[in-house]
């Protein structure tokens, strides 16, 4: 019997005494994202943006984009978690640079309207990179870069910056 005291793991066995260490992930299995309509979500998320269907329950719709997954989770209390237009709150998907282009066009086409454009040059320095940022159907913010790197140690701070705060930022225009 183990010493935890979660009722999460009352009737559990599987969960065994250790002293307590510090957690040290080794990654990010998944993200979830919550959606009022799987089927639309689902549809936007595999023809607009390319991710691959891999399953699906009642309320959730199991999707990758490369070699990563994320979850589209239909809770019945959806909020978008950013004012309109705005893009703080976003999830990014990285692309090849020589796709970004194309992806651009092709979100528009499909009637996207990118709500923010930057680039290294604007000052993003901790994922230098083009990024393009946009809502999907219930609002959350998706991101589209062509990661060049990650991190520069050595930049300035961030927040001396002017290109994303009108739009992404509380309190901001």
């Amino acid at each position: 019997m183990s010493n935890l005291k979660s009722a999460a793991f009352k009737n559990y066995h599987t969960v065994g005494d250790a002293a307590p260490r510090r957690v040290e992930p080794t990654g990010i299995l998944h993200f979830t994202i919550g959606v009022s309509d799987l089927e639309k979500s689902r549809a936007f998320y595999e023809d607009v943006l390319g991710c691959i269907y891999w399953r699906q329950n009642r309320d959730t719709v199991f999707m990758r984009a490369g070699g990563d997954y994320f979850v589209l989770s239909r809770t019945g209390y959806h909020q978008a978690p950013n004012k309109p237009q705005h893009t703080l709150i976003h999830h990014a998907f990285v692309v090849r640079a020589e796709d970004f282009d194309a992806a651009m066009a092709y979100l528009e086409a499909n009637g996207v309207e990118i709500l923010l454009y930057e680039d290294q040059n604007s000052g993003h320095f901790s994922f230098p990179g083009r990024h393009a940022y946009f809502h999907d159907p219930d609002g959350n913010c998706i991101e589209i870069i062509d990661l060049h790197s990650v991190g520069d140690a050595d930049a300035p701070a961030e927040e001396d910056r002017q290109g994303r705060k009108p739009k992404s930022h509380l309190g901001a225009a």
